[in-house]
């Protein structure tokens, strides 16, 4: 696979947004995530969930910690389950095509993904997730698609314009580069450095 499983980072946590009953939960949810506790995220949704067998949010919840740590089919499983019952929750699918596509089922993923982006039609994390999905298809016209949609609705998202560079290199697009080298440069230096490079690394035609 082409990319590693991504990081704690806002993408994938931003599906944890006003989870939880009250504050103190959605505060306890907060920190085992920043500490990457994906193990004590697990036992707490599953022992609230115990408590409130109908409360979507904690299996949403649990669904996130195994994709955290990486079990995908278990994550799937969740995750289905979490959408039947709430079809337009959006993190779910975000992080079901997520998990689809770490589990190296890159087609499922672009197909769970393209449905998401018809229900999350204004969400950065949904069209930059299905541009990942497409890459891995080696479908790169239509993961540049995705990385513009995903850079437009989210402009100072770094890594929507480096993958968005990075598949038009693959492409041998050298005439995209500049406007998007020009955007990283004020976003995120290290990443224009290494589209430079790798820009360097492609033969000309």
């Amino acid at each position: 696979m082409e990319s590693p499983p991504l990081p704690a980072d806002p993408l994938l946590a931003s599906a944890l947004v006003g989870r939880g009953d009250s504050l103190d939960e959605r505060e306890r949810i907060a920190e085992l995530n920043q500490k990457r506790n994906w193990d004590g995220l697990l036992r707490y949704a599953e022992e609230k969930q115990r408590r409130d067998p109908e409360g979507s949010d904690w299996a949403m919840i649990a669904a996130y910690a195994w994709v955290r740590r990486g079990d995908y089919p278990k994550a799937i499983s969740a995750l289905s389950r979490v959408i039947q019952r709430s079809p337009e929750d959006i993190g779910a699918w975000n992080l079901l095509g997520e998990s689809q596509r770490q589990a190296g089922q890159s087609g499922q993923a672009v197909r769970t993904l393209e449905r998401a982006s018809t229900i999350g039609r204004t969400s950065f994390a949904t069209f930059f997730l299905l541009g990942e999905a497409y890459r891995d298809a080696n479908r790169l016209d239509r993961a540049i698609t995705a990385y513009r949609e995903a850079a437009r609705l989210e402009p100072e998202f770094a890594r929507a314009w480096f993958e968005l560079g990075a598949a038009h290199v693959r492409l041998g697009e050298r005439d995209e580069i500049p406007v998007v080298l020009g955007r990283l440069e004020k976003l995120d230096p290290t990443l224009a450095e290494e589209l430079k490079r790798r820009l360097e690394a492609k033969p000309r035609p």
